[in-house]
């Protein structure tokens, strides 16, 4: 395994839980922004959203905190993450963090979120849709600050979710898979300087689901950033069309977990396309599988 120096959290991962003192409060639906109104709506059910950061949700090295947000079809212009919370009728401990995707210009917060944390309920998996930063702003990874943020934050206030510190995964779709991809391989690496006792806590996910991952690699070479694997005890799972334009991105990633001996199980199918959600190829049979095999 190979260690960063911002990484004394590891050490601290899971059992580091109990020592930090955090408490989620959720949002009033006056405070919810055009996405968290969507959200909310998009599934039925009542499901709490919280903003990820504290203070007023914004990251004062933000460039883009001054963003309206709005919801075109699309969730957009995103400057205070959140993450909604939908609990299953009877939880197994498990807890997944579910990334929509949308080239990180907007978020298909619904098709590629919501309705995907309505299918994890079902298998009892506690799902967090995170409604991350975009778009893109320079100088200043949002999405993986985000993502890291979301993680730990889960792990904080994993007693009052009923989840397991242990089982806190990841699932993306597209750029979202991407940004799930980069949770794996740079968990060691601080994205943001800490901001409260939630940053005390490991960022590695338990595991990974990665659904048409886009921006993996191309021209048959991995990107540089998925070359090395920071912990090969991180299970992965990968499903994509044949037909998909990335998929010579993934068959150029893959290699890469099995050189180093990470457990993946990699599906790639002959027909579907991109951006299909739940539907276009039959992924979430083998999902289910090897979702329910985890811990085992």
């Amino acid at each position: 395994m190979r260690v960063g120096p911002w990484c004394w959290v590891l050490g601290l991962v899971v059992g580091a839980a109990a020592l930090v003192s955090a408490h989620a409060a959720p949002l009033t639906e006056s405070e919810y922004g055009a996405g968290d109104v969507m959200l909310a709506a998009s599934v039925p059910g009542a499901h709490p959203i919280y903003q990820l950061w504290p203070g007023d949700g914004k990251r004062a090295d933000d460039p883009k905190k001054e963003l309206k947000e709005v919801f075109d079809r699309r969730v957009k212009n995103v400057s205070r993450p959140t993450v909604m919370w939908m609990k299953p009728e009877n939880p197994n401990g498990k807890a997944v963090l579910v990334f929509p995707g949308g080239g990180y210009g907007h978020l298909a917060a619904r098709k590629e979120g919501s309705t995907v944390g309505e299918w994890l309920n079902k298998q009892g998996i506690s799902a967090f849709v995170v409604k991350y930063r975009v778009p893109r702003r320079a100088g200043v990874n949002a999405p993986l600050q985000d993502a890291q943020r979301a993680i730990r934050w889960v792990r904080a206030n994993a007693k009052e979710f009923g989840v397991s510190p242990n089982q806190v995964g990841v699932l993306g779709f597209s750029a979202g898979g991407h940004l799930s991809a980069m949770t794996v391989h740079h968990f060691a690496k601080a994205s943001y300087e800490p901001t409260d006792d939630v940053d005390k806590l490991s960022c590695k996910p338990s595991f990974a689901a990665l659904i048409y991952p886009a921006y993996l690699g191309k021209a048959g070479k991995v990107a540089d950033e998925f070359s090395e694997v920071a912990d090969v005890r991180i299970p992965v799972y990968i499903a994509i069309s044949r037909k998909d334009k990335f998929h010579e991105g993934v068959e150029a990633y893959v290699p890469v977990l099995k050189k180093a001996g990470v457990k993946y199980d990699y599906h790639a199918y002959p027909d579907g396309g991109h951006g299909t959600g739940l539907g276009g190829f039959p992924w979430i049979e083998s999902c289910e599988k090897w979702l329910s095999q985890l811990g085992e």
